[in-house]
């Protein structure tokens, strides 16, 4: 009953795809017509296609293709960052092309190859930015029981972009005067065809009802999707909201084994790409033992802390140090990008553009964390965190990493809410993860560096407010790691959450 939400990268390879065949088909027109044929051809493949790698790689690195979950305010600013790719696919096309000064492409060639492929890059992403209101996903959700009513609602008040909830299907009960109110689940197929449905959603315990069951096994036979909320969020936000995860969803195995990447595949990788960059960010590591040295001199450059790794081993990561020795003489506290009073100036610096991580690549050379996966927390904020958040020790099923899904789509945290937050996107990569999302979180984080960090997350997320158990917590031990914030009658862990 589940959809993976693989159809989420296939929207985006369809869309690189669909801008590396306008580009390339303009180029190639512009051929014909600037030379009445395909005039040596063979000789403009190369700058062509090394501008339309270009073009796809920085429309991916600015967002402009994963347009439901990194939505601008207007496709003014969607068409800026578009001209700005296509500049740079341009710079690229025409290096390539004067590599060979014989070769070189001519300025009628090249203006008339823009002439064709900008107009039409520019339609095909309003399409794609107005998709949503222009041919969204229609669905009906199923809802009886108080929890589903519940969920149906908030759905309706947070519903993702590109869905359309045109209603809700009972199982058994009649609702004729409820506004929404379509009909009962055993007239569904008639319900399709009356409000034009795309898709059946329902939650994971309805599953468990026999008749629900059978209806949805015999729409599936028909062709017609039907899927759990869970795996509609998963496409439409990348992400999964934590009060839907159960343990059935965990379990779940992917179409294809994912062995041997995670044996073999990524750990060449790390060895190969950690090396490379070791050499290539020397200059920016030296920097940034300079401005630490000059800064802060009465301490250490670098420093190590516990971290905990894949299965719960602990390590001692490397970075540079960018806030004052004394900066946990009262405990240990979570730290933010900005605004932190620990910081010593020149330190944020470090921190926005990620220079201080550089020597954490030892650790991956040592075979402790990895380029991608969920960012390695400290042991006592594991420890708290594993208390009221549930399945929080799932994201130490697989190798920390540098940088992560996380990492590239929500800013720092500094509350037990942001590592709920942070949690749901840690989760949605342990199920996905492989080359392909990884390579793509690499070109995201090239955005996230190149922008200095995250801004602070606005956007409302589809959550659902959950226990985290904070009541009772205030133990003497937690008292004493409570670090003060200025509120009074504040619990060890609300301390830390709010420092």
């Amino acid at each position: 009953m589940h959809n993976s939400s693989r159809s989420h990268w296939n929207n985006i390879g369809i869309r690189a795809l669909r801008d590396v065949i306008v580009f390339i088909g303009a180029y190639l027109l512009a051929n014909y017509l600037r030379f009445t044929a395909l005039w040596h051809i063979e000789d403009y493949v190369a700058p062509i296609l090394a501008g339309a790698i270009a073009l796809s790689a920085s429309v991916y690195i600015l967002g402009l293709y994963s347009v439901e979950s990194q939505r601008r305010s207007s496709f003014l600013i969607h068409s800026i960052l578009l001209t700005f790719a296509f500049l740079i696919s341009l710079m690229i096309i025409t290096l390539v092309g004067y590599l060979s000064f014989d070769l070189r492409i001519g300025r009628g060639f090249m203006a008339l190859g823009c002439l064709f492929a900008y107009p039409l890059l520019l339609g095909s992403h309003w399409l794609m930015y107005h998709k949503h209101r222009i041919a969204p996903t229609r669905i009906a959700f199923v809802a009886e029981s108080a929890d589903e009513l519940e969920e149906y609602r908030l759905l309706r008040e947070m519903c993702p972009a590109g869905v359309q909830v045109v209603g809700r299907i009972s199982i058994d009960e009649e609702q004729d005067g409820e506004d929404g109110f379509l009909g009962r689940l055993r007239n569904v197929r008639k319900l399709i065809r009356r409000h034009k449905l795309d898709r059946i959603v329902f939650t994971e315990k309805r599953v468990e009802d026999e008749k629900a069951r059978n209806e949805f096994r015999r729409l599936r036979y028909l062709g017609f999707p039907c899927n759990s909320l869970i795996s509609i969020c998963e496409r439409h936000l990348n992400y999964v909201p934590l009060h839907l995860v159960t343990m059935n969803w965990l379990l779940q195995s992917e179409s294809c084994s994912r062995s041997f990447y995670f044996s073999k595949m990524k750990r060449i990788s790390d060895i190969a790409n950690s090396l490379i960059l070791l050499v290539v960010l020397a200059p920016f590591l030296l920097l940034g033992m300079a401005i630490v040295r000059i800064f802060s001199p009465e301490g250490p450059v670098f420093f190590s802390q516990e971290r905990v790794g894949r299965f719960g081993k602990r390590f001692q990561i490397y970075k540079l140090r960018s806030m004052r020795t004394d900066a946990e003489k009262g405990g240990a506290v979570w730290s933010t990008i900005s605004a932190d009073p620990r910081v010593f100036p020149g330190g944020a610096f470090l921190r926005r553009y990620r220079i201080d991580e550089i020597p954490q690549l030892l650790n991956v050379l040592r075979g402790e964390m990895s380029f991608v996966g969920p960012r390695p927390e400290r042991p006592e904020f594991v420890t708290k965190l594993s208390q009221v958040l549930p399945y929080y020790q799932e994201r130490h099923m697989l190798q920390p990493g540098l940088t992560g899904w996380a990492q590239v789509c929500y800013p720092y945290g500094a509350s037990i809410d942001d590592a709920k937050c942070k949690l749901e996107y840690d989760l949605y990569y342990l199920k996905h993860a492989g080359l392909l999302f990884d390579s793509l979180i690499l070109l995201d984080t090239i955005r996230v560096v190149l922008g200095g960090g995250l801004k602070s997350n606005t956007k409302q997320r589809y959550s659902k407010d959950i226990d985290l158990g904070l009541e009772g917590t205030n133990t003497e031990q937690e008292e004493t790691e409570r670090v003060e914030v200025g509120t009074p009658n504040t619990t060890g862990i609300q301390g830390l959450a709010q420092a």
